[in-house]
C-alpha cells in the first residue's frame, strides 16, 4: 500500500469515526510539524556563494535558509535549509521574505520512508504585492534611527539624540554574499477582472490571460462581447507610473515599454505616426479599427533575426512597409527578386503605368542603328558634291562614336527585368 503524507494522510485518518482524543490532538500535532511557515534568512543563487560545491553544487540553487516564524516546531534532520517544493516554477524568495514550508520524503526514500525535510512555497503575500512581501524579524534588527544612537562623547559635544524622517534600512539580499534586488516604491500590480488569470514578476512585466471586460478602466473592450479571450504579455510599466505603488494600474500599449498582444475581437488603440499606406492601391483596414483576432508588437525597436534559415512572411491579402524614414533591401550573398504573379510591378508611385525598357535588347537594337548611322555620315562627310553636308556629318559621325565607345555602360549591372 502506498505511503500516504501531508494531509491526504490527515484527512485518511481524521474521517475514522472512533479516533479517539489522544489521537486526533496527535495528529493535529503532526500536521503543524509537516506544515509550518517560516522566514527567508539566506538564499543560494550560484556559485558565488559560500562553499558552494561542499554544499551540493548546482543542485542546491534555490535553497533557502530560514527560521521558523512564531516558534513553530523544526525537523531535528532539516538544518534550517529548504528546497523549491516546484522545480519547474522558479520564483525564489527574497531575504526576508516569509515563505510556507512542507516536511516530505527526500532521496532517502527509497530505503527508508521516515527520513524527511522540507520543501517551500511561493512567498506568501503578507503584504499582497507582487513586487516585495519582506517582514524582517523586528526583534533582530534595530529600529532605532542612525540619528538616535549618540555616544556619550558626541552628546557631551552638543549633539543631540532626536528622531527625524530617516528610514531603518532593511536588506533583503543574501547577507553573505549580497545580491542585486532593490526595493521600488513605484511598481504597480496590476487590476484583475474576473476570470482573469495574472503572472506577474517583481519588475512591472506581466503576462495576462484576460478577455474582453465592458469597464472603462481598460483600452481594450470597446469592440465585442464581455468573455472574448485576450493574451498581453508586457515587459515594463509606463515611465509615467506614479510613485503610489500600491495602486493597481491596467496595460497600455503605447505607455507601456514593450508589450505583444494576441486578440480575438479587440479594438487596440496603437498610437502611430504611419496613418496611410500610399504603396497600396487597396491598404489594409487601420490599425485602430481592426477588431478581429490579431497579433500586435509595439516597442522602441523590433528585431527579427533567424539563426540558421529563413523569415517568412505570408499574408491572404497585403504585406504593407512603411517608414518615416528609409527602408532598405540588401541581400549579402543572394539575389534580390520582385516578382509579380499578375505581371505587373510598378516603381515610384502606385499609380504608375509607363513600361520599363528592356534595356539589352534595347541597347542591341541602337548599337545596330547608329552604326549604320556612323557609316552614313562618313560617306556624306567625304561627298564633294554636297559639300554642304560635311561639317554636320563629321560632327554626327563624332558623336556617334563616343556613345558606341559607351555603349556597354548605358545598362545597369544590378537591375535585371524580363
Amino acid at each position: 500500500m502506498a505511503n500516504k503524507y501531508g494531509f491526504s494522510s490527515i484527512n485518511q485518518q481524521l474521517n475514522v469515526n472512533n479516533t479517539p482524543d489522544s489521537s486526533l490532538k496527535n495528529q493535529i500535532e503532526l500536521l503543524s510539524q509537516n506544515v509550518i511557515s517560516a522566514r527567508v534568512t539566506d538564499i543560494i543563487l550560484d556559485s558565488s556563494y559560500p562553499n558552494f560545491f561542499e554544499l551540493g553544487g548546482w543542485n542546491t540553487v534555490g535553497t533557502i535558509f530560514f527560521e521558523p516564524v512564531g516558534g513553530a516546531p523544526l525537523n531535528s534532520n532539516s538544518n534550517n535549509k529548504a528546497l523549491p517544493l516546484l522545480p519547474y516554477l522558479k520564483n525564489y524568495p527574497l531575504v526576508n521574505e516569509l515563505v510556507l514550508l512542507f516536511q516530505l520524503p527526500d532521496t532517502n526514500i527509497g530505503s527508508n520512508n521516515n527520513t524527511k525535510k522540507y520543501y517551500y512555497l511561493n512567498p506568501i503575500a503578507i503584504w499582497n504585492n507582487q513586487h516585495m512581501n519582506g517582514y524582517p524579524n523586528l526583534l533582530k534588527k534595530s529600529q532605532t534611527q542612525s540619528t538616535q544612537n549618540k555616544s556619550y562623547q558626541e552628546m557631551s559635544d552638543g549633539q543631540t539624540s532626536k528622531s527625524t524622517n530617516e528610514e531603518v534600512d532593511y536588506d533583503f539580499n543574501s547577507p553573505l554574499v549580497g545580491g542585486t534586488f532593490a526595493e521600488r516604491s513605484n511598481i504597480h500590480p496590476l487590476l484583475s477582472y474576473a476570470g482573469d488569470i495574472i503572472m506577474e514578476g517583481r519588475w512591472g512585466n506581466s503576462i495576462r490571460f484576460g478577455s474582453t471586460v465592458k469597464v472603462d478602466s481598460n483600452n481594450w473592450s470597446g469592440n465585442g462581447e464581455n468573455g472574448e479571450p485576450i493574451t498581453i504579455l508586457r515587459n515594463g510599466q509606463s515611465s509615467e507610473s506614479s510613485d503610489e505603488g500600491w495602486i493597481p494600474v491596467v496595460e497600455d500599449i503605447n505607455k507601456d515599454l514593450s508589450s505583444i498582444y494576441l486578440t480575438s475581437n479587440q479594438n487596440i488603440p496603437l498610437e502611430t505616426e504611419i496613418t496611410s499606406n500610399p504603396t497600396l492601391s487597396n491598404p489594409p483596414e487601420a490599425i485602430t479599427a481592426y477588431s478581429g483576432s490579431q497579433v500586435m508588437l509595439n516597442s522602441d525597436r523590433l528585431v527579427f533575426n533567424s539563426k540558421v534559415d529563413s523569415i517568412i512572411l505570408n499574408s491572404q491579402k497585403t504585406i504593407s512597409l512603411t517608414s518615416i524614414q528609409s527602408i532598405g533591401l540588401y541581400s549579402q550573398e543572394g539575389d534580390i527578386t520582385l516578382q509579380s504573379g499578375k505581371k505587373n510591378i510598378k516603381l515610384g508611385d502606385v499609380n504608375a503605368n509607363q513600361s520599363v525598357i528592356l534595356g539589352d535588347n534595347f541597347i542591341k537594337d541602337f548599337s545596330d542603328l547608329i552604326k549604320k548611322l556612323q557609316t552614313l555620315c562618313s560617306t556624306l562627310s567625304k561627298e564633294p558634291k554636297i559639300y554642304i553636308s560635311g561639317p554636320a556629318a563629321t560632327s554626327t559621325q563624332n558623336q556617334i562614336s563616343q556613345m558606341l565607345n559607351n555603349i556597354n555602360n548605358y545598362t545597369s549591372k544590378i537591375v535585371k527585368t524580363v
